[in-house]
């Protein structure tokens, strides 16, 4: 049986085809302003948006040839979330992000059947999850909150709870990799969170 927490997650993942080509990107930074100076790109212009614009824009983008010129940047302070279809910016740039404290990114493709979900602290990728495989790095500064993740990687089962793997469908490991997500950074994400007013950028590409 799903916890609430999980059944939460479960329901976002199969009922937004979207996050499914995302890559995500959580950090902790002071100011957009500081955000856009780490990413050291050229900002064309920039609009209020939800996750529907940044896909319309990106897909138009994408049907030109184009990639990697648009980003979606929500904000709970002090952690930001930068949200990008044709690009990687972000990821990219996990190191500089985590400079002054720790972030965590979700890249991959559903439609492809691979993810990998990132963590990085004081400007260093620690650890790696990939989607049925292994980890890779160093999970120590993260222990307290895999516990139970077990679809991240079956060391983390609880049998005595019955938290154990029994499938490990990719729905189910980005379920665990978004609960991750919301133990470091405190914010759970929902429909009407992704749907709201966040800044969209343009950049010079």
């Amino acid at each position: 049986m799903l916890t609430e927490i999980e059944t939460h997650y479960k329901d976002l993942i199969e009922r937004n085809i979207f996050l499914g080509e995302l890559c995500m990107t959580w950090f902790r930074a002071s100011s957009a302003d500081e955000v856009i100076r780490t990413l050291n790109v050229e900002v064309l212009d920039t609009t209020m948006s939800g996750l529907k614009g940044l896909y319309a824009e990106s897909y138009e983008e994408h049907n030109e040839g184009k990639f990697g010129g648009f980003l979606l940047l929500g904000e709970e302070p002090p952690w930001f979330l930068a949200m990008e279809y044709t690009g990687d910016r972000a990821f990219r740039a996990l190191d500089r992000l985590s400079s002054d404290g720790e972030a965590i990114c979700l890249i991959g493709s559903a439609t492809l059947y691979r993810f990998a979900l990132f963590y990085a602290r004081d400007g260093r990728k620690l650890c790696r999850f990939d989607y049925a495989g292994d980890i890779r790095g160093e999970t120590a500064a993260i222990e307290e909150h895999l516990q139970g993740l077990f679809h991240l990687h079956e060391r983390y089962a609880d049998a005595e709870a019955g938290r154990v793997p029994d499938g490990g469908l990719l729905d189910d490991w980005r379920m665990h990799a978004f609960i991750l997500m919301e133990r470091i950074t405190g914010v759970r994400l929902s429909f009407e969170w992704l749907a709201r007013g966040h800044v969209l950028y343009r950049f010079r590409v």
